[in-house]
């Protein structure tokens, strides 16, 4: 008896308890922004943020983007930052489909002439769920949304600065004098 048991312990997987792994294993979020004038707030701007269940996020804030593009990778995320993100969406009520909009299909929504249109879809657990909101140019985001493509915006190094390219000079250091100095002198031919 004692030993069947011993068998049957064998063959079951132990359990994986990562106390990073927050987020499910397939967890990955989709949020594009469509905007009918362009704005330089990161949360206002039209762009598209993609996070695969590897981390990878992909970020682009172009004219054009939509919920038919895939931006080129922006940066790998750490488990910790997913699991940043799965909390926030979890402490949004956005961690389950209970008060997920209707599934629709993102690419038939009608661009706003006046305004913003957020489309956020999540996969977690095996399942897919999405929120759509419509907001007019003079409302206020909505705060939920806000805070999401924000902390977004922070992990893809997007600024509310239009066109800020960061150059970061180079150390330089004076390590005495110019050792090919003599030969560019006046050479005679």
């Amino acid at each position: 008896m004692i030993v069947l048991v011993l068998l049957a312990a064998c063959k079951t997987p132990p359990p994986v308890t990562d106390p990073l792994a927050i987020a499910p294993s397939d967890f990955s979020l989709d949020v594009t922004v469509v905007t009918s004038e362009p704005h330089t707030l990161a949360h206002m701007r039209s762009s598209r943020y993609v996070v695969f269940p590897d981390g990878s996020l992909h970020h682009g804030d172009e004219d054009g983007w939509g919920p038919n593009t895939l931006p080129a990778k922006t940066r790998h995320l750490s488990r910790e930052q997913i699991a940043m993100i799965w909390n926030r969406l979890d402490q949004m009520g956005m961690s389950n489909s209970s008060r997920a909009n209707e599934t629709v299909n993102f690419q038939l929504l009608k661009k706003p002439e006046d305004g913003s249109l957020y489309m956020i879809a999540v996969v977690a657990k095996g399942k897919y769920w999405n929120y759509i909101r419509y907001i007019g140019q003079q409302d206020p985001a909505d705060p939920a949304f806000e805070y999401i493509i924000r902390l977004l915006a922070g992990y893809a190094w997007a600024t509310d600065l239009p066109g800020v390219e960061i150059v970061e000079e180079p150390n330089r250091y004076d390590l005495g004098p110019d050792p090919y100095e003599r030969y560019r002198g006046a050479t005679k031919e």
